[in-house]
């Protein structure tokens, strides 16, 4: 029988925040697939052109291509869950900037 006051401990890795990485904004991800057990999703985000004629083209542009394994897709999936759902929940006003005048 296991020893019941052992416990299995997973220790993450060292994380460090550098403020030289680029921040990806996008609108769609139009494509996505696998090579060689890699997920591939490309992201894409809306830009408007001006026209000559004085109109606007609409279109969408390649801002990123994601290549990770199947455990960090995972990891991106559930962010991505957590994101939402916290959405889904009521936004509580700030107090102090609401009590605040101008």
């Amino acid at each position: 029988m296991a020893n019941p006051e052992a416990t299995e401990t997973t220790d993450a890795p060292a994380y460090v925040d550098l403020n030289a990485v680029p921040f990806v904004y996008f609108d769609i991800a139009p494509a996505h697939g696998i090579l060689a057990g890699a997920i591939q999703v490309e992201l894409a985000a809306r830009t408007l052109n001006p026209l000559p004629a004085g109109g606007v083209e609409v279109k969408f542009v390649t801002v990123a291509r994601i290549r990770c394994s199947p455990l960090a897709a995972t990891h991106l999936r559930n962010a991505l869950d957590a994101s939402l759902k916290m959405l889904e929940q009521p936004q509580q006003p700030n107090p102090v900037a609401a009590s605040q005048l101008n």
